[in-house]
């Protein structure tokens, strides 16, 4: 029996129905051929939809091959960083001693004590040490009342203690940094890899690698998490607030822009604390010389006094240091679209100067609180007694390859040690004044404000790149937008 919609109609002949819809495949069935169904289908034969979705769902090597793109991607953007994160952290956790300012003339003036030393006793021995070949044939006796120094092993003289040259030179060779501009990423750098190796720069690579892929997953997760919890929907809070280190717009298109920020800022203080473990082996990693063992990073972890788990002097910086800039980063853009009247599509110049300057008020923030971060982190190695007192087992402090704080007492007196304590500062007035001759130097106890800011310039010069970027594409879509706008005006 044929449908009663594809039989051609006397009265209209030229009419051919539309063959979207519900088909009966039951009334176009053979009897005895075909099986049972239980309801009509509904069928698209005459639409093409091959542009829009593939007729083929990706294959497993495609979809493997994606994820090792992606992967080997991530990593080498790692090991491109590293040598800067690394240097930044060694300025970060390092405290400031009270000769930094004098080392060069400290090392020269050792260089001539050494070589004054040296001179003085080869004078010594070719003096009155040798005999004289040339005189008579009397056997040789040495004089008693010889001025040159007592030989030891193999006719030189033995040294009580080791010179201070002597004495740099095996702290060199243990992987002990001794900086000659302590505020230099560069110095850092060539010091480590004269020191202990080019391959130096790239300390705790793997565990930095893992601690990224980690705080992505798991800042997804629990922001999930924490949607479905308070009833709101996925596609609003799993936009990416932040694209490198410019605020994203993507959040503007969200329904509830506050929650979403509010949502954004538990979850990466969640991610945080969960691995804080890490960061703080990660840190162990890097400042502690290469015969310190372990050097893996489950090796680290197990060597933390509460197991795997964050301790409890880490629990109120790490908070603040995700917290602060997440918030911050992700609010912006809803404050200068609600409380500016700025677009990023109308207004792109004044959008992106306006975000490079919440940018510049993120790293501000930011650095201080990594400052402090870096050695509470380190602290819970150099002095475990001192934060777990009430532990039975007294734990052995780590060497490390820069003087770093022996204690930790808190936020607030960290800061205040490094602004008024360690080492010194020098205003440039004073400096000016010395050069001319007009006044002494002064030294100020404490390294300023400025202490609380060493390794700035990685976060500040990647932040320019990032942004000239994104302001040229921007003034470019704008000027290319304006320019379609006054074509269809013309025509129309």
């Amino acid at each position: 029996m044929q449908d009663a919609r594809y039989t051609p109609n006397p009265l209209r002949p030229y009419y051919k129905p539309a063959s979207i819809g519900v088909a009966d495949i039951s009334s176009n069935a053979t009897t005895g051929a075909s099986k049972p169904t239980s309801g009509a289908t509904f069928s698209f034969p005459d639409l093409d939809y091959s542009d829009y979705i593939s007729d083929a769902a990706p294959s497993l090597n495609l979809s493997i091959k994606s994820i090792i793109d992606q992967t080997v991607w991530k990593y080498t953007s790692v090991v491109f960083a590293q040598p800067f994160e690394v240097a930044k952290l060694i300025l970060q956790a390092r405290v400031a001693q009270e000769s930094d300012g004098d080392r060069p003339k400290r090392q020269s003036r050792n260089v001539e004590q050494e070589e004054e030393a040296v001179s003085a006793y080869d004078y010594d021995n070719s003096s009155d040490d040798e005999p004289n070949y040339f005189s008579s044939s009397a056997p040789y006796e040495r004089p008693l009342s010889s001025g040159s120094p007592d030989r030891g092993r193999r006719g030189r003289p033995p040294r009580s203690e080791p010179s201070p040259l002597h004495r740099d030179r095996q702290q060199a060779s243990d992987g002990y940094l001794s900086l000659k501009n302590p505020h230099s990423l560069m110095d850092v750098l060539s010091t480590l890899s004269s020191n202990s190796g080019a391959l130096a720069m790239w300390r705790a690579t793997n565990s930095t690698f893992v601690y990224n892929i980690l705080i992505r997953t798991l800042e997804t997760f629990f922001r999930s998490f924490l949607a479905a919890v308070l009833g709101i929907s996925e596609s609003e809070v799993l936009l990416p607030l932040s694209s490198g280190s410019i605020p994203d717009t993507s959040i503007l298109s969200s329904p509830s822009p506050i929650s979403t920020v509010l949502i954004a800022t538990a979850a990466a203080a969640m991610s945080a604390l969960v691995l804080a473990p890490i960061d703080a082996a990660r840190t162990r990693l890097i400042l502690t010389p290469s015969s310190q063992e372990p050097r893996t990073l489950l090796g680290t972890l197990r060597t933390l006094p509460t197991s795997y788990l964050i301790p409890s002097h880490l629990i109120p910086i790490t908070f603040l240091t995700s917290t602060l800039p997440t918030l911050l980063s992700a609010s912006t853009p809803v404050v200068l679209k609600t409380y500016l009247g700025l677009d990023p599509a109308m207004n792109p110049a004044s959008w992106s100067v306006a975000t490079f300057a919440s940018s510049t008020l993120d790293l501000a923030i930011k650095f201080p609180l990594e400052t402090v971060l870096r050695r509470a982190q380190i602290a819970t190695w150099t002095a475990p007694n001192q934060l777990l007192p009430t532990s039975s087992s007294k734990r052995k402090a780590v060497t490390t390859i820069v003087p770093v704080p022996q204690s930790y007492r808190g936020i607030l007196p960290m800061i205040w040690t490094i602004i008024n304590d360690e080492g010194y500062s020098e205003s440039e007035k004073d400096k000016a004044a010395a050069l001319l001759g007009k006044a002494p130097r002064r030294k100020r106890k404490g390294q300023g404000v400025q202490g609380l800011y060493k390794g700035w310039r990685v976060g500040f010069w990647g932040l320019v790149g990032v942004w000239g970027t994104s302001f040229i594409g921007g003034i470019q879509s704008g000027s290319e937008a304006a320019s379609n706008a006054g074509v269809h005006g013309g025509k129309f």
